[in-house]
């Protein structure tokens, strides 16, 4: 079994592979065949609009509904929370450039690397990538945030006081650690999908405070053991190390 890691070195989170072929009728290969499109040019307005990070109903322009862009889970919890003022940097006063990277679409998920950087020079507001998920819904894909799977954990655990990564940070650096593998317990059951784990990377380089967003089974705990055994170079925010929430998304699929 091959195992290709892309780690945050490349994409600023890691991406755990092991290959899959997933099986297709007409219908959803054709549906299959057009998401790159719609995920794509979706994952490009959001950037443009400095809605990658967080997805901040106020900066929608009329022109994109929310509800076209945000998985419903997420905009029904911002609709519910409209008191919530989340910890992230400000974004810029105009609309850097974006350009989607490569990514594939696995059945029902999409991990999408987007390349930003400013349109004008501007200190502190420096070019580096950012990843986003895009889940499939009965009406479309939609862009995950992970709003109310968070919003689970009590706030300390959480660590909501800590600044969410975004476009206005540098992106921490894997310096060492083993990267996660699967289990033999998890090889043997087949678990496969997508999970997807937070932690804080601190100004120091350490990672701590992970809390599981999207479970796979058999695979969440030995994740977890590998994150806190990791180093990084930390985010940086205006040239300053930064503690930062993090999130790591890991695709698990096998032959």
């Amino acid at each position: 079994m091959n195992t290709n890691m892309l780690g945050p070195l490349r994409l600023g989170r890691m991406l755990l592979l092991l290959a899959t072929v997933p099986g297709f009728g007409c219908a959803t290969l054709s549906a299959h065949l057009k998401a790159p499109e719609e995920i794509s040019e979706k994952a490009r307005r959001l950037c443009m609009n400095s809605l990658l990070a967080w997805p901040e109903l106020s900066r929608f322009p009329a022109d994109m509904r929310p509800q076209d862009y945000v998985r419903p889970e997420d905009l029904a919890w911002l609709q519910a929370h409209p008191e919530v003022s989340p910890s992230i940097a400000k974004p810029p006063a105009s609309p850097g450039l974006c350009e989607v990277l490569p990514f594939s679409v696995e059945e029902g998920f999409a991990v999408v690397p987007v390349r930003t950087r400013p349109s004008t020079p501007a200190k502190g507001w420096p070019s580096g990538d950012i990843l986003v998920a895009f889940l499939q819904t009965p009406l479309g894909w939609r862009a995950a945030y992970w709003l109310p799977e968070e919003a689970a954990f009590p706030p300390q655990v959480a660590a909501a006081n800590v600044l969410l990564f975004s476009e206005a940070m540098t992106r921490p650096q894997k310096l060492s650690g083993n990267d996660v593998i699967y289990t033999k317990e998890a090889l043997q059951a087949r678990v496969q999908g997508l999970m997807v784990i937070r932690c804080v990377i601190t100004r120091g380089g350490s990672v701590n405070g992970c809390h599981t967003l999207r479970p796979v089974p058999l695979m969440t705990q030995p994740a977890l053991k590998t994150l806190w055994n990791q180093l990084y170079a930390p985010a940086t925010l205006d040239g300053k190390s930064v503690d930062t929430r993090y999130t790591f998304y890991m695709r698990l699929r096998m032959h």
